[in-house]
């Protein structure tokens, strides 16, 4: 019997786009179970070679060719996997009519987005089983308009550029500056995914200041494939 998978995926609610954290047995099933649909599928994580976090992944691929994916797939994991996916998609006589991007990681940093950083590293220096980090990049605070109508400032290109916190010279020679009309930039969230059941200080590190995050909020949904 194969050990269950910890497998997750994150959903970006305004661009439809899924991330997937490994490929359990009946993968497909459960993401048809979620209502996810398998085109918004960009970008997947594997965070180790164990069977039951790789399972379902030769058949979600087979099954994006059959749908005609032309999307660019990205997938990230340890090392191994570029041999791993040559060798099951020889005996599997399966072709990928799509391109497939493949990263092997240790310990790094991954931009795949404006919108959030994602840090990847061992669980020891010993072992290629990856852990993961999502940082959501800070925000600009909420303008204050009240404030600006006390100054007599009309809308227009002027409340741009005081969100942006610019400094701006009025008519009268009035200096006024832009970090006064709005409210501090306030920190994103950060998700920790701890993947194994045996945590290691850096793990346990990386947990610190983590916020909880609502599961399906109106910008990211978190869903846990289990």
């Amino acid at each position: 019997m194969i050990q269950k998978s910890i497998s997750f995926l994150i959903k970006r609610s305004s661009m439809g786009i899924v991330w997937l954290f490994n490929c359990p047995e009946g993968c497909q099933h459960l993401l048809i179970q979620k209502k996810i649909k398998l085109h918004q599928i960009n970008n997947i994580f594997i965070t180790s070679l164990e069977i039951k976090n790789i399972a379902g992944m030769i058949g979600l691929l087979s099954s994006l060719s059959l749908n005609s994916r032309i999307h660019t797939l990205s997938i990230y994991g340890p090392q191994g996997l570029f041999q791993y996916l040559q060798l099951s998609r020889k005996y599997s006589q399966t072709t990928f009519k799509y391109k497939l991007n493949i990263y092997i990681l240790k310990n790094g940093f991954i931009k795949i987005n404006n919108l959030y950083d994602t840090y990847i590293y061992t669980r020891n220096i010993s072992t290629n089983k990856l852990q993961c980090l999502i940082l959501e990049e800070e925000k600009i605070g909420r303008f204050k308009p009240q404030k600006a109508n006390i100054f007599q400032i009309k809308t227009g290109p002027w409340y741009g550029k005081l969100k942006s916190k610019y400094k701006l010279i009025g008519p009268d020679g009035c200096i006024i500056t832009g970090k006064y009309f709005t409210n501090p930039y306030y920190l994103g969230f950060k998700i920790t995914y701890l993947f194994h059941n045996y945590c290691f200080r850096n793990a346990i590190e990386s947990t610190w200041t983590s916020n909880i995050i609502k599961k399906n909020n109106q910008i990211t949904s978190i869903y846990l494939l289990c």
